[in-house]
């Protein structure tokens, strides 16, 4: 029984999408055949309807939106900026693999946060606006300890960034974002800076 309702669920759903997003009604059993996945061309000649030009939104200001969409920005260059470290710790004539190794990691660690970041602005009914990401200034890392200098500064940057953005938020009262930030980056980003100065105090040492 719960098998045949989902079944007419299932169909009457795919028969909305159809008529909803390219203005044709199946007239008979055998139109909803052209329905399935597998048939790529059915919207052709048809008039589109999307966008619907309809932001569903509870809350999200504008504002706090854009300083989203900046901060994806920021987690991407943070990506970036330590793919350049983990590849120069891996060149034949640096040969680290300790330091390819950190440096992989948080290159996805930034990778992660930014898709994190982008999921929540399309589930708060937010539009993404990327920005170009720029190569780093200076992909000469020298020395560990000239790396691991960069990567505190570098986190220091991107907290001070989601600060920021929590101001923003609560002068908007947008406690939904940001109970966001705090929950899902505040203490991942304060351990990276706890480790990354101590590697740099280690470092220093040597």
């Amino acid at each position: 029984m719960i098998a045949i309702i989902q079944k007419l669920y299932y169909s009457k759903l795919r028969i909305n999408i159809q008529h909803r997003y390219c203005g044709k009604i199946p007239n008979n059993k055998n139109d909803n055949i052209s329905l399935g996945l597998n048939r790529p061309t059915d919207c052709e000649g048809q008039v589109r309807k999307w966008p619907i030009n309809n932001r569903i939104q509870y809350k999200f200001n504008p504002e706090v939106e854009s300083a989203f969409n900046q901060q994806i920005n920021i987690e991407f260059d943070a990506f970036y900026n330590y793919l350049s470290m983990a590849s120069y710790f891996g060149r034949v004539d640096v040969a680290l693999p300790g330091c390819e190794s950190f440096f992989t990691q948080m290159h996805n660690e930034e990778r992660d946060h930014a898709l994190q970041i982008l999921n929540f602005v399309k589930m708060r009914g937010g539009f993404i606006k990327l920005h170009p990401i720029s190569a780093p200034i200076n992909q000469d890392w020298k020395c560990p300890l000239h790396a691991f200098n960069s990567a505190l500064e570098l986190e220091i940057a991107v907290v001070n960034k989601l600060y920021t953005i929590i101001a923003i938020a609560e002068k908007h009262g947008d406690l939904n974002a940001c109970d966001f930030i705090v929950t899902k980056f505040m203490e991942n980003q304060m351990k990276s800076i706890n480790e990354l100065a101590k590697f740099v105090t280690v470092l220093s040492g040597i």
